[in-house]
């Protein structure tokens, strides 16, 4: 193992449930077969993909989400500067709340995204994927009382992903969990040690993320136990691949993935208008925010791109990033690019977006070329998201 593979403060725990060995993983795996997330690995698989997948939308699974970045922000000006970064205000939130929130630059084009917790009017925690955003927050930093502090490490995280993690939630002892609701935050006492519950995840399914001090990692997995035992069912780990499948179906959204993120070419940078994200753009709020006046005029103007979703019924060789090509009056025009993709176990299909020119959103008969053979596959193009699981906001939620 290089000094970059490291575990992170859950992974032996997450590993334990699912019968897989880090270390004989990293040993046996090139570095394009995992991930590196802030610094630690991320495997693209515990055990098979199809089945990671289906204990999320079948029944229960977990996710080691303690490599997230997590920025607390605290102080009288908390409000106010995180209003000013984001494109949606979120000092209107009552207390202990989550929010998705937008980062742009002055261009409008997005940054980053993440999950604003909110305590209190003056103690935020901004949980991001691993960006170094410290530029970018002391450009717009002229508060005089604002803190800004990164707290990764004093979190460790389980997103609980699936139709029965409410039931495993309450097996933990939670029992009232049924009635917090989407984006609701909530601290509950397991066996002496403090655990913070928000009903989020990333997997478009009921789902809910709790993070606790490291320290309380025993007593955490003795809870796990306890409910596969009670419930009769096992928690598995999922890695990167499920959760790939997850996210596409759902039509989450990944700056870094979905857009290019270097900011080279802007031709390859997104709006969150092109990104199915443009609800969550206030332009007409009074206050000023980091790239209003670019996002009010794309409003007005209208996107370069839209973003859809696209199916494959081909086990090809393609891969992210490939152009998306059209035939118009006999000739092959380039309409888009496909920025995410996975192969789909389930529906034996590839799934991903596809990022088209506005002035192509309407073309139906849509193709790629398989690397191998040089041979046009078609691609359905769809609205998203793919998925709307009834379970993801009923409250109470289903145990």
């Amino acid at each position: 193992m290089t000094n970059i593979i490291k575990k992170s403060v859950l992974c032996d725990l997450v590993s334990r449930h699912s019968a897989f060995n880090f270390d004989h993983y990293v040993a046996s795996h090139t570095v394009d077969e995992y991930d590196i997330w802030n610094g630690f690995c991320l495997p693209m698989q515990y055990s098979d993909p199809a089945d990671e997948y289906q204990a999320i939308r079948n029944s229960c699974a977990l996710f080691d989400a303690s490599p997230m970045k997590k920025i607390r922000i605290t102080g009288k000006d908390a409000s106010a500067f995180l209003d000013r970064i984001l494109t949606s205000p979120v000092s209107q939130l009552t207390w202990m709340r989550a929010a998705y929130g937008l980062i742009c630059n002055e261009q409008g084009f997005l940054i980053d995204d993440g999950i604003v917790y909110k305590f209190n009017n003056n103690d935020y925690l901004l949980l991001i994927s691993e960006l170094n955003l410290d530029s970018h927050f002391a450009k717009y930093n002229d508060f005089d009382n604002l803190s800004i502090t990164e707290e990764t490490s004093k979190f460790a995280g389980l997103a609980i992903q699936g139709p029965k993690s409410c039931a495993v939630l309450r097996q933990f002892g939670f029992t009232d969990i049924e009635h917090l609701a989407p984006f609701e935050l909530k601290y509950y006492e397991l066996m002496g040690q403090q655990i913070l519950v928000g009903r989020v995840g990333f997997t478009g399914d009921l789902g809910y993320e709790i993070w606790f001090s490291p320290e309380a990692i025993n007593e955490v997995e003795q809870a796990i136990i306890n409910a596969e035992n009670t419930l009769q069912l096992s928690l598995p780990g999922y890695g990167l691949s499920a959760l790939q499948m997850c996210r596409i179906e759902a039509g989450m959204i990944v700056p870094g993935w979905d857009t290019a993120g270097t900011f080279t070419d802007l031709s390859k940078e997104r709006l969150p208008f092109e990104l199915t994200l443009g609800w969550n753009v206030k332009v007409d709020r009074e206050e000023d925010f980091v790239g209003k006046q670019a996002l009010q005029m794309a409003k007005v103007t209208g996107s370069r791109y839209k973003m859809k979703g696209t199916k494959i019924n081909s086990k090809s060789t393609i891969a992210e990033g490939q152009e998306l090509f059209a035939a118009v009056d006999n000739i092959e025009i380039q309409i888009g690019t496909i920025p995410s993709l996975v192969w789909h176990e389930r529906e034996q299909q590839w799934i991903g977006f596809a990022s088209i020119k506005d002035s192509c959103a309407d073309i139906k008969n849509t193709y790629v070329i398989d690397k191998t053979t040089g041979k046009a596959i078609y691609c359905s193009l769809h609205q998203l998201p793919f998925i709307n699981l009834a379970q993801r906001n009923q409250t109470p939620a289903p145990f």
